[in-house]
């Protein structure tokens, strides 16, 4: 068993403030498993801070290799052309304004290589605000079958920048431009073909929570991630019950400009929401959460189905009914 195998990190950019950017990569360069390619990969060909950023550590480290895009081109393109690239038996992911705690693919890595039915590994992960503050703490469940519970009847529960797997799954299925959604679509499909997934219960990773500004996909494109999120569901049931051997094709995304703008009036009570889970202020959640139904009830039925599935499934792998 090869102990010290190549590791492809995969670490978009756009248009990260380069402070923010120099930590993401950093964590990554200085990580206790050094063993890595590190695959920058820029999809503005305008931002020229950001081009002398990533070529000025391309010559100082040579693990690195840059790419550009020529124009933009999305990220799901550009994610796949690093993993074109990528040389390492396993590939990881990694956000432009994320940070990875210093051990984290040292951890990751050694669970698979003592999992070998594991496909693809997560972890765990403190919530940080703009200045690198500790605002909150990601708790996901573990086991496989939960992985899967989730994602056949919610959503993603693996944090997609925590990602550490298996170079075949990756480039078996690749990503498409399943517009805003294209980290859960690649795990259904990954589901689909029979991988397996795990979580690590430890905080290997900060998330960097936007709080100033509307830059973050989250906050910008709540709607389509929730159209989207409906529309990969039923393309797996579809492949499943017609048990098809080509995935359906990508569905063209057309919804109601009416009802998108009722659905995003929740976003500012959505994230003021996240925020007293994080402090656990109870009074404020219940508040909070009865100004959302009165503007529309979809945002708040959907965490809390979250809720309920994670709870019944975290109590199962506590007992051991599940593992």
């Amino acid at each position: 068993m090869n102990k010290n195998p190549l590791i492809s990190v995969l670490l978009p950019l756009y248009n990260e403030p380069i402070s923010l950017a120099k930590q993401a990569i950093d964590s990554i360069l200085n990580q206790t498993f050094s063993h890595l390619e590190v695959i920058l990969l820029l999809d503005n060909p305008q931002n020229t801070e950001l081009i002398n950023l990533i070529q000025d550590y391309e010559g100082k480290d040579n693990r690195v290799i840059t790419h550009i895009n020529s124009s933009n081109k999305g990220l799901p393109e550009t994610l796949n052309a690093g993993i074109h690239k990528a040389k390492g038996k396993y590939i990881a992911r990694m956000d432009g304004d994320d940070i990875s705690a210093p051990t984290r693919i040292e951890k990751q890595l050694k669970f698979l290589l003592e999992h070998p039915h594991i496909d693809l590994v997560g972890s765990n992960a403190y919530a940080i605000n703009e200045e690198g503050e500790l605002i909150g703490e990601y708790h996901k469940l573990s086991s496989d079958f939960s992985q899967k519970m989730m994602l056949r009847h919610i959503t993603i529960n693996l944090i997609h920048p925590t990602w550490l797997g298996k170079n075949e799954l990756f480039k078996n299925c690749l990503y498409r431009n399943f517009t805003h959604c294209e980290d859960y679509d690649f795990m259904m499909r990954a589901y689909a073909l029979g991988y397996h997934f795990y979580n690590l219960q430890e905080n290997l990773f900060y998330v960097r929570i936007q709080q100033k500004s509307l830059r973050s996909v989250s906050r910008k494109y709540a709607y389509e991630q929730y159209i989207n999120t409906i529309r990969v569901q039923k393309q797996y049931k579809t492949f499943k019950r017609k048990k098809l051997k080509v995935y359906p094709e990508l569905p063209e995304l057309s919804y109601d400009a009416i009802d998108k703008e009722k659905y995003q009036s929740t976003i500012a009570d959505l994230n003021s929401l996240r925020e007293a889970f994080f402090q656990k202020q109870i009074l404020k959640i219940i508040s909070i959460s009865i100004r959302i139904s009165q503007k529309d009830s979809r945002p708040l039925i959907f965490r809390l189905k979250v809720l309920v599935l994670s709870s019944i499934l975290s109590f199962m792998e506590k007992i051991k009914l599940i593992k």
